[in-house]
């Protein structure tokens, strides 16, 4: 089987960036050089495109209740390159404020309800940061003061 049937049956698993093809094809014992033209051939052929791809991605991540800081560091952890990552989570977000991405993870997190107290108030808050909100438009989804950094 030639290196570039081996990605075309990879690529009907999933889509992946060309980093992601790269070290498939390296698990698999495809040598350098032949991974190299492979990827080529999939660029040329239109089976491979890493901006689209981050554009998919960061939608994907943006709806789930991610935040822009996360869905940006996760996208270029895949091998998007940072103009192409800050391109698609900027795509994804939209108009949206980073409090009003908050408040839609939250209320996806919550479903419908309000936190039951102080105690699940400040874990939500640490999720959402964790999430990649910033802070600030975290404690404002919650109803919260915050007067912490910013870049927490």
């Amino acid at each position: 089987m030639t290196a570039v049937e081996k990605a075309l049956k990879l690529l009907a698993l999933r889509s992946r960036t060309a980093l992601e093809m790269d070290r498939a094809l390296a698990r698999a014992k495809v040598s350098a050089d032949d991974r190299k033209l492979a990827l080529a051939r999939l660029r040329e052929l239109g089976y491979m495109d890493d901006r689209e791809l981050a554009r998919s991605r960061a939608r994907t991540l943006i709806e789930r209740g991610e935040g822009p800081r996360l869905a940006l560091r996760r996208l270029e952890s895949q091998g998007i390159a940072p103009e192409d990552a800050q391109a698609a989570v900027a795509e994804a977000k939209g108009e949206a404020t980073d409090e009003a991405l908050a408040r839609a993870a939250l209320r996806r997190r919550l479903r419908g309800r309000t936190p039951r107290d102080a105690a699940e108030q400040r874990r939500l808050l640490r999720l959402l940061i964790a999430k990649g909100h910033r802070p600030a438009a975290a404690a404002k989804a919650l109803e919260m003061e915050w007067d912490g950094d910013e870049d927490t």
